[in-house]
């Protein structure tokens, strides 16, 4: 059952990414990025999800590496969504360094 509603969060995202990407230009930068932040927590939700759920819980208790490659997946997704897929919804957005 968990596997399904992680299949379904990850479809619901691509579904409301896909929205958000169509109707980027009637909306301000502002919203867009909060709400291009919200469908990236509920992708990232989905993708954890369905790995934490598709491995053995013995094997997932004894593996001292999975936490840290979950942080590892996160931080991959984290910077993806940051200079590839946030410049696609706001292209006049720019890291200040």
């Amino acid at each position: 059952m968990a596997k399904k509603i992680y299949s379904i969060l990850l479809l619901v995202s691509f579904g409301l990414g896909y929205y958000l990407y169509s109707v980027r230009e009637s909306h301000s930068n502002v919203f867009l990025i909060v709400t291009s932040g919200v469908v990236f927590t509920l992708l990232s939700m989905g993708i954890h999800g369905l790995v934490a759920h598709s491995l053995n819980p013995n094997v997932k208790g004894g593996i001292i590496l999975y936490p840290i490659l979950m942080g590892v997946l996160w931080a991959f997704l984290f910077f993806l969504f940051v200079f590839f897929v946030l410049p696609l919804f706001c292209p006049d957005f720019m890291l200040k360094l």
